[in-house]
């Protein structure tokens, strides 16, 4: 059957992540809560995807967010982290046909011994009469210094790879999110590995400005019997304030057109 339809992945930057110290050169009015959950929900419903899947969303957000998408026509779900942790990932869709959701929470252990409480929110659709599962998930930052095969995303990585997508062999896979990862790097190597496509190969774009350095560490990766069209982003590079009087977080939102048929 054919399929077309425009997904969305974006970071939001919870309030309780924001110091003011560490953006330093956002003006403070900026990073106030209420003008930011006013500028997200436009900036969102400006992405017109039929799918959009969020990182760092507090129950407070959610709500709001709610509130303004719904009357352009979306639905959405939260599932917060574990171990006390104020955010979580969140999916707001315009689709007819949503054939239910699971919070997957990832089994890698911190240094003291406690379940990581990081997750995978996964919604199944109905597209067309084909079965499209959507994975949203914001991978654990590790220590550069660490070795590849301690560092918690890619363990994160490999459990999403091993046991969602290739049980479930059969249906449409997209898994974007924040990986806290760069192109080339294992664990963005790693979801190739396993048979899916990066819908920005070779024209990635930074779509993150932390401590001052552009990187891209956002991706929409996708199953390989589909056709993914980028969405080009607007500029970011070391000097680009973020959050900023345009962008609301310290992310930019990447999207793609998908299709397959």
């Amino acid at each position: 059957m054919a399929v077309e339809l425009r997904i969305a992945s974006y970071n939001l930057l919870a309030d309780a992540y924001i110091k003011p110290e560490w953006f330093p050169h956002t003006p403070a009015d900026v990073l106030q809560p209420r003008r930011r959950q006013e500028a997200l929900a436009r900036r969102i419903v400006g992405l017109d995807a039929d799918i959009v899947c969020l990182q760092e969303v507090e129950p407070d957000r959610f709500a709001a967010l709610q509130k303004a998408l719904e009357p352009h026509g979306y639905a959405g779900v939260l599932a917060l982290k574990q171990q006390g942790r104020p955010d979580g990932c969140a999916v707001f869709h315009r689709l007819e046909r949503c054939l239910g959701h699971r919070a997957h929470y990832f089994k890698d252990r911190l240094e003291d011994g406690r379940i990581s409480g990081h997750l995978a929110l996964v919604l199944d659709f109905d597209v067309g009469g084909d079965r499209l599962r959507v994975a949203c998930t914001h991978l654990r930052w590790d220590r550069p210094d660490r070795p590849v095969e301690q560092h918690q995303g890619m363990q994160q990585a490999a459990e999403l790879l091993v046991e969602l997508v290739q049980r479930d062999k059969e249906a449409l896979w997209v898994v974007c999110g924040d990986f806290n990862a760069q192109p080339g790097e294992p664990l963005v190597r790693a979801f190739a590995a396993a048979g899916l496509l990066d819908a920005h190969e070779g024209r990635h774009q930074p779509t993150c400005n932390a401590n001052g350095r552009a990187k891209a560490i956002d991706f929409l990766f996708h199953s390989h019997t589909l056709r993914a069209e980028p969405v080009r982003m607007p500029e970011l590079d070391d000097r680009t304030p973020m959050p900023s009087e345009t962008e609301p977080s310290d992310h930019l939102p990447i999207a793609a057109r998908l299709l397959r048929g």
